[in-house]
């Protein structure tokens, strides 16, 4: 059974409302009505079952909780969060919803001299916000998340290597280290920092370049800020693929996937 999305206001320990595009899904396109079951999910962690009640005349939907369930279990014990070059529109959509559903616990924008984006794009980031939260919570009802990892505001290379410098692992991923598989230096560095975590959540700040790459002096600034720089075999990925592809490994490495 889909997944619905209810807005944290709008469910309690015993009710629930459905308002606007989710609920024209249930009741218009799958035609469910009165005592019909549902799964639901507030975009926050927490996930309910419950019953509908009426289908009301201004389109919203009501029911009541039968059950709240336990904290998403389907959540990998990482904070992923994924510093991305800002890719074309098709590429960074396609990044969104398969980052989604491999736990990317938030995106960022990155923006680098290479960045092929033009500069009027960049601006128009804001302007794309609802888009890309219909992605992601396409893909979080696809895939059974019950939250909802934010698209955060675009952030300049230089800014973000330096605020997230001592703060978990902070991994940059090279096309230069061509010679390098992820298992020489990825697995090490995050084996060796989920074995000091305790029962601490482990924060990682995954850096994937735009189309262009990143340059050498990012890569000389990363390492001097205490990155790990690790490759990905000998292929050139495309930024997207690199990016799912990274994700990926990083919860294969600490049992999140």
């Amino acid at each position: 059974m889909p997944q619905f999305l209810v807005a944290p206001e709008d469910v309690s320990h015993n009710t629930f409302r459905l308002a606007g595009p989710e609920a024209f899904h249930v009741s218009k396109v799958m035609r469910l009505a009165s005592g019909a079951e549902l799964d639901l999910f507030d975009g926050k962690g927490g996930r309910f079952k419950g019953v509908i009640e009426a289908v009301h005349a201004d389109g919203t939907v009501t029911g009541k909780v039968t059950e709240t369930l336990k904290a998403d279990d389907k959540r990998a014990p990482v904070a992923l969060n994924l510093y991305l070059g800002l890719l074309k529109a098709s590429h960074w959509d396609y990044a969104l919803e398969k980052g989604t559903e491999l736990g990317v616990s938030a995106f960022i924008p990155l923006l680098t001299p290479r960045t092929v984006v033009l500069l009027h794009e960049i601006e128009r980031t804001k302007a794309k916000a609802e888009r890309w939260s219909r992605l992601i919570m396409a893909a979080a009802k696809q895939c059974g998340r019950a939250d909802l990892p934010p698209v955060r505001d675009a952030v300049q290379f230089r800014d973000a290597i330096r605020a997230v410098k001592g703060k978990g692992v902070v991994l940059v991923a090279w096309e230069g280290m061509k010679g390098s598989v992820a298992s020489q230096t990825l697995g090490p560095a995050l084996r060796a920092a989920d074995a000091k975590r305790g029962t601490d959540l482990l924060e990682v700040s995954l850096f994937i370049g735009p189309e262009g790459g990143f340059s050498d002096e990012e890569i000389e600034l990363a390492e001097a800020e205490g990155a790990v720089l690790f490759g990905m075999g000998p292929r050139v990925l495309r930024a997207e693929t690199a990016a799912i592809a990274a994700a990926a490994l990083v919860q294969y490495e600490l049992a999140g996937v």
